[in-house]
Order: structure tokens, then C-alpha cells, then sequence
């Protein structure tokens, strides 16, 4: 596979040396003085947290419209239905019992709302929720809210753990018959952050989350067989659909015009902080190398299109919609590529469990190796999460940036996940990374076939996507067509 795709590569040597010249250029323009940084400093300081549905994420939108157009570059924003309108407005907590306090507490994306008079009940603690640990409480655990325990997070593994674990721990804990669930917060020094149920929309369990110094002191009070309660409000808004939009802008090619290469980061953020690093870093990234393009005057041969994605905290929406609405061009997509790990140094990237696609990415590298002495490495696997995830499921070649987690983990969807967290100058090493081997992609004269629904299927059947897909909630619109190519 490898040696034949290489040849095709190779063909049009032309095309590749004036490839080369604009890739220098292109690097040296983005490695130096831009409006990156302010464009990210106004995104996370003046609007703020960017939750879909909210006021703020209307404003992002407008911006990241505008923004692209300050650059002379045709943008414009998609709408697209997201299926379920869901906002904290305020959710708080007090125990009682043996033990009275006040906790610092907040609702899980998805939760159920309490009644307006709240619920009151015991607090039994269910140690890290497994089906053993379900069945050493008992009957304790039906209409008790129940305390899981958590490992304290220090990377990525373990934030993946944190979500893997959450499908069973509330599996658990419905079989149980629980009136509701309280996690532990993985953070110390009471940093609070917000993940989704895992059955998202189709949860009726109110799911809290407590700062860990305030839950340790209940499972200490717990330990000593002391009776606590629990008198837990939640107040939300939901609802049914509601209209959101993606933004949508590119630079058409020159000669393929209608062959497309997508480059993407999410725009909407969780509220608790300012989404720096999840993803307004890499939002003003996509900006920049648009905007820096545009102003070289480079016309790749394929169409680059840039995608400000929404929705993404609440189910990867966004993407999903745009593979539905452009269903009819997605023979002609060639390659999507997704930056979603924060501010850390790319140092090569997922290639989604596709031999053709780590070979095409690591030649596409070649010039880049070249230049700056960086070397890539490329895992092939395949990544649910983020924004590649639907075109992954159409078949299309898709990448998403491997990043060194710096301290992406410890702030991820939190309090703390603000503007003097990102640092800039990786920001911009980065931004020259991406757009040097989107530009590649663009040039290049290759093809990466759209796989069909059998390919896909061998995918998931040789690799662990499905387990992925489960943690993510997303399995059974795969089995029920409607994710993914038919």
C-alpha cells in the first residue's frame, strides 16, 4: 500500500516544488507577530464561556463570522437543529444529619432537574460504583443518592477512564434504583468542571458533582456509620430543539475547486470557565491560518474549507449536521482534520485505523520534517471524542491533532480553563504544523477513497471504536443509521 501510494504522490513534481515555497512562506508568516493571541483573548475574555444555546455562544458565532471576513475571507454560518436544549441555571446542595454543611456542588450536563422544592434523601457511599460495590450496599442504594468515589486525575488516560467509567457506574445505578448520583470531583482544591451523562439526553437521574475535599468529608463521616442527608436543587432550563450554527469559510481552490479539505476546532465551550484551552485556542489557530492565506494570496489546488464547529459538548452536533447537510459533496471530501487537545505540541496525529491515511499524513509531513527538524509520528487509530467522529463514520480520511496533553487535563471543562493557561508560542508552532500539512493535502495529487458502510464496520469490528462509541453514547445511532455512511 505504502509504495504504490507514494508513487501517486509523487506524481507532478511541478506542483510539489511550488508547494514547497509557499509552505516556507506560509510557516514564517504564522511564526511570527499575528492577531492570534488577541483574537483568543477576545474569544475567552470579553465573551466568555461558550455554552451551546447560550447568549455567549450566539456572540462567538457573530465574531468568528466577522472575524473571517476582517481577513477578506468569504464566511458564513450553517444552521442546524440541536435536539435538545439543556442550561444550568443554578444548582445547590446542603447536608445534614450527623454532619451539617454547605457543599460546592453543580449539576452534570444532562441531569435531571429536582422538583422546585428540591429532594431530600440519604447519602450512601457506593465507593467507585462497580456492580460489586452496588452489591455490597444493597438495598441502601434504592432511593438514596449515591456517593462515587473517584481516582484523582492527572492525565488523559485518566480523563478517558473517567468517562469510560461513568457508563457503568450509572448502568449501576440505575439497576439500583438510586434517586441520584454524586461524583466525587476528580480535582482537588475544589475545582469544579462539567461532563455529560453518559445517556445525555435520555437521562432522568438529577447527577451532581462535589468538590473533593467536601465529599471526602462525608465519606469520612459515612465510614463512622454516621446518617447523612442530602437536600439537593436543581434548577435548569430544557427543552426541546432549538436552531445553532456552525461557521462555515474557506479559500477555493484553484483547480479542484470542488474537492475538499476541512480543517476544524469546536467553538462552543462548557460555561464554568472561558474555554481556553477547550477550544478557544484552537479556534483562533484555524482563524490565523485562514487569515495569513488569505493574505499571501495562496490558492491551493483543492478548496480549504475552515469550520468553527457548535455543539460539540453536547454530542458532537455540529459535525454530525454539517455531514448531513453536505451529504452530497462528501465524495469530494479528501480529508477532515480536527484540533481538540488544547494548547500542547502537536507531535504527529490520529489517522483513524487507516493504513492509506497514516502514509498520505506522514508524506504530506516530508517538507515540514524538512524545514523545522521536527519529526511526526502518527497513530493509527481511530478517535471518537471530537469533531472527525462523523467523517470517520462517512468513510472520509480524517486526522486529529496529537497533542502533548501539557496542562490540558487538569483544567479540562473547569473553572480554570482560562486565558493565562494557553501558552501562546505553542499556539503558533502549532498553527505553522497544521496549515503546512493542510496546504500539503490541498496540493498534493493523491486520492484517499471514501470507504463504504462495510469498511467502516470492519473498522469497528478491528479495533476498539465501538467501546469508544459506547462511552460516548453515540453506539446505537450506528446500529440504527443514523450516524454514518448507509
Amino acid at each position: 500500500m505504502k509504495s504504490s501510494l507514494l508513487t501517486t504522490l509523487c506524481i507532478g513534481i511541478s506542483t510539489q516544488i511550488f508547494a514547497q515555497s509557499q509552505t516556507q512562506t506560509l510557516i514564517n508568516a504564522l511564526l511570527q507577530e499575528t492577531p492570534l493571541a488577541s483574537d483568543l483573548q477576545y474569544l475567552c475574555d470579553q465573551i466568555g464561556g461558550r455554552a451551546t444555546g447560550s447568549a455567549n455562544n450566539q456572540k462567538a458565532v457573530a465574531w468568528g463570522v466577522q472575524t473571517f471576513k476582517n481577513a477578506g475571507i468569504i464566511a458564513k454560518t450553517e444552521e442546524f437543529q440541536m435536539p435538545f436544549r439543556w442550561a444550568e441555571k443554578q444548582t445547590t446542595a446542603t447536608i445534614s444529619g450527623d454532619l451539617n454543611f454547605v457543599p460546592k456542588v453543580n449539576a452534570l450536563s444532562f441531569s435531571a432537574a429536582t422538583p422546585k422544592n428540591g429532594i431530600k434523601a440519604p447519602v450512601v457511599f457506593a465507593n467507585f460504583g462497580t456492580a460489586q460495590d452496588f452489591a455490597a450496599i444493597s438495598t441502601r442504594a434504592k432511593n438514596a443518592f449515591v456517593l462515587i468515589k473517584t481516582d484523582e486525575l492527572k492525565d488523559l488516560n485518566g480523563l478517558f477512564k473517567e468517562y469510560n467509567d461513568m457508563v457503568l457506574i450509572e448502568e449501576n445505578a440505575y439497576q439500583a434504583g438510586v434517586r441520584g448520583i454524586i461524583y466525587i470531583s476528580s480535582r482537588s482544591r475544589r475545582l469544579m468542571y462539567r461532563h455529560n451523562a453518559s445517556r445525555g439526553a435520555k437521562n432522568t437521574l438529577p447527577i451532581l458533582l462535589m468538590a473533593r475535599e467536601d465529599a471526602q468529608r462525608i465519606v469520612r463521616s459515612l465510614n463512622q456509620n454516621q446518617n447523612i442527608q442530602i437536600e439537593a436543587k436543581i434548577n435548569l432550563t430544557t427543552g426541546g430543539s432549538y436552531p445553532s450554527q456552525n461557521v462555515i469559510a474557506e479559500i477555493k481552490g484553484s483547480e479542484k475547486p470542488e474537492e475538499i479539505i476541512v480543517i476544524g476546532a469546536h467553538l462552543d465551550s462548557w460555561d464554568l470557565g472561558t474555554g481556553a484551552l477547550d477550544n478557544g485556542c484552537n479556534v483562533a489557530l484555524i482563524i490565523d491560518i485562514a487569515r495569513q492565506m488569505q493574505l499571501l494570496n495562496i490558492r491551493p489546488v483543492r478548496t480549504i474549507r475552515f469550520a468553527l464547529w457548535n455543539g460539540e459538548e453536547q454530542g458532537l452536533n455540529g459535525s454530525w449536521e454539517y455531514t448531513r447537510t453536505h451529504l452530497n459533496e462528501l465524495d469530494n471530501h479528501k480529508m477532515a482534520l480536527s484540533i481538540d487537545i488544547g494548547a500542547g505540541k502537536i507531535n504527529g496525529f490520529y489517522t483513524g485505523g487507516r493504513q492509506d491515511c497514516t502514509d498520505a499524513t506522514s508524506y504530506c509531513l516530508t517538507e515540514l520534517s524538512q524545514i523545522t527538524n521536527q519529526k511526526f509520528e502518527q497513530i493509527n487509530a481511530p478517535l471518537v471524542g471530537t469533531d472527525n467522529f462523523d467523517f470517520m463514520m462517512q468513510g472520509i480520511a480524517n486526522l486529529v491533532a496529537n497533542q502533548e496533553e501539557s496542562t490540558y487535563a487538569q483544567h479540562y471543562h473547569s473553572e480554570s480553563d482560562t486565558y493565562d493557561k494557553v501558552d501562546i508560542a505553542s499556539v503558533k508552532n502549532n498553527a505553522a504544523i497544521v496549515a503546512a500539512l493542510t496546504l500539503a493535502f490541498a496540493n498534493q495529487n493523491y486520492s484517499l477513497p471514501r470507504q463504504n458502510r462495510s469498511e467502516v464496520q470492519n473498522l469497528i469490528n478491528t479495533t476498539d471504536l465501538e467501546a469508544q462509541m459506547k462511552s460516548f453514547g453515540v453506539w446505537n445511532d450506528w446500529l440504527n443509521g443514523t450516524r454514518g455512511i448507509k
